[in-house]
């Protein structure tokens, strides 16, 4: 959806991670990756988690398996 709805060019950075995420899901470094490029997104974020709503369950789970 968020290659339909969205800027695919603006979005290639989660979206490349994502592809990446598919053939490695439990990898941290891609999930560590794909959270802090989330986090550089600016307005582009809230639009990521409204077609892609399934990174904010990711990233609630990963903050509890994860030490601070």
């Amino acid at each position: 959806m968020l290659t339909q709805y969205l800027d695919a060019q603006a979005l290639a950075p989660i979206i490349d991670i994502m592809h990446q995420l598919t053939a490695t899901p439990e990898d941290g470094a891609l999930l560590k990756r794909l959270f802090e490029t989330l986090d550089g997104m600016g307005i582009w974020q809230g639009a990521v988690l409204t077609y892609a709503p399934y990174i904010a369950i990711l990233m609630s789970e990963h903050q509890f398996h994860e030490p601070d």
